[in-house]
């Protein structure tokens, strides 16, 4: 496999960029003119990202829309050679907020303070009608620099009707109470619950990201893994051991198989009714209520251990410095900001939503039964805390880091203790901030 600065990449990329020139260059004049508003965008493959480049699209009148999607590690595969390139082939580019920062530190993005400072007439945009967590990732550096498509987190999904007919009244809300749910639930025709061991961000995020987050007192902005210095916090008290020994509480419970599930297999596996539990990030199980069991699924809060802490993550849209069209581009995101965009992102099947607004209507959430999540965070008194390590330039390479490390205990190749201080280790030259 070629890595994202490969020679043979570059080769390529550059070939592309003088065929995308040449091209350009024969275009008559109407022509180009026509091009000069349309706005390419780099894209995802997601429920928000499909209708971004569709019902969106036709629905802003000011620039044509385009653009090229992508599963979610391809994405970011082709954002790292077109942005490192300074291609101008997209205008604008969607990210995944763990790896907002790289982008940014390296000049990839503009911000809109530095847009609007080259075209004074542009108004401000405002971001007052997103949930304010949702907003966290596209501030840096005292600027405003995108905005969210999506708000996420990770969400408890589990099967109502198997929870009344295995007597269990209470949905849990602690991990001791979760543990003794998959037991209870876990058969040969269903397992009790799900892991994602086969998924880096799945399994080092959603699995054991979400058993950290309750162990100790963490800061909103901070993520706990790394502090405000980057300096390594994530089993300061023995929690991400702990962590890693709540997962192997549950794997006996787990469907056969589930050392190579992702995300989709355990979307999947949900959705055929051949589990009873799974905690996983809200974005990624979108049509699960599209199966057999639809009606039967109930979404709540992730269980937790000493603190009422979640993090939240989700997609976020930025400019590329490198467009020639960067005043369309923000026009663009200023219509985005007003809302209709993200009423379209509702209407086209996404569930992970930002819009204040629909969290707050009990009609929507009805309709959207995976908001119920968030609007538990009031009655269960949850913090929102950042997502790991989402301040790093590499994040994905320290997630990768962690990833193998905690399969390792999870598995029994290593003991938890161990995983977690060959983890450590292995961050002291790998982290770069």
């Amino acid at each position: 496999m070629h890595g994202p600065f490969s020679p043979e990449l570059k080769r390529r990329t550059l070939l592309k960029m003088l065929a995308v020139g040449a091209a350009a260059t024969a275009l008559s004049p109407a022509t180009r003119a026509w091009a000069a508003s349309t706005l390419n965008i780099l894209n995802s493959n997601t429920a928000w990202a499909g209708a971004l480049t569709g019902s969106v699209a036709k629905a802003y009148a000011d620039a044509q829309i385009t653009g090229e999607g992508n599963p979610y590690e391809a994405h970011y595969e082709k954002l790292l050679i077109e942005l490192s390139q300074g291609s101008s082939t997209f205008d604008i580019f969607t990210t995944d907020n763990l790896w907002i920062r790289q982008p940014l530190r390296n000049g990839w993005a503009s911000a809109f303070d530095d847009i609007r400072a080259e075209d004074a007439p542009l108004p401000e945009i405002g971001v007052g009608k997103l949930a304010p967590a949702s907003t966290t990732y596209t501030e840096y550096d005292g600027k405003r620099w995108g905005l969210p498509l999506v708000m996420t987190t990770p969400v408890f999904v589990y099967r109502k009707d198997l929870f009344e007919k295995a007597g269990i009244t209470k949905v849990p809300t602690n991990w001791d109470e979760y543990r003794d749910a998959a037991e209870k639930l876990h058969s040969d025709d269903v397992a009790g619950n799900v892991l994602l061991l086969g998924g880096q961000d799945a399994h080092m995020s959603g699995d054991w990201g979400s058993r950290l987050m309750g162990m100790t007192k963490i800061a909103p902005h901070d993520d706990g893994v790394l502090d405000e210095n980057n300096k390594v916090v994530f089993n300061s008290e023995g929690q991400g051991a702990r962590a890693i020994e709540r997962l192997r509480e549950v794997l006996p419970f787990t469907p056969k198989g589930v050392e190579g599930f992702d995300y989709a297999e355990g979307s999947s596996i949900m959705q055929q009714g051949k589990a009873a539990m799974m905690i996983t990030w809200s974005d990624v199980i979108v049509g699960i209520e599209d199966g057999p069991f639809k009606g039967k699924f109930g979404y709540t809060v992730s269980p937790t251990e000493k603190f009422e802490q979640q993090m939240v993550g989700g997609w976020s849209i930025l400019i590329n410095a490198a467009s020639e069209n960067k005043a369309e581009a923000y026009k663009f995101l200023k219509w985005m900001s007003e809302g209709q965009a993200y009423e379209l992102f509702r209407e086209n099947g996404e569930s992970s939503l930002c819009l204040q607004a629909d969290i707050d209507n009990p009609e929507i959430v009805a309709k959207v039964p995976m908001l119920q999540a968030f609007r538990d965070f009031p009655a269960r008194g949850t913090t929102p805390v950042s997502i790991p390590p989402y301040r790093l330039t590499n994040a994905v390479e320290v997630q990768r880091v962690f990833y193998e490390n905690i399969l390792a205990g999870v598995n029994g190749r290593k003991t938890p203790q161990q995983a977690m201080e060959d983890a450590e280790a292995a961050l002291a030259s790998v982290i770069r901030t």
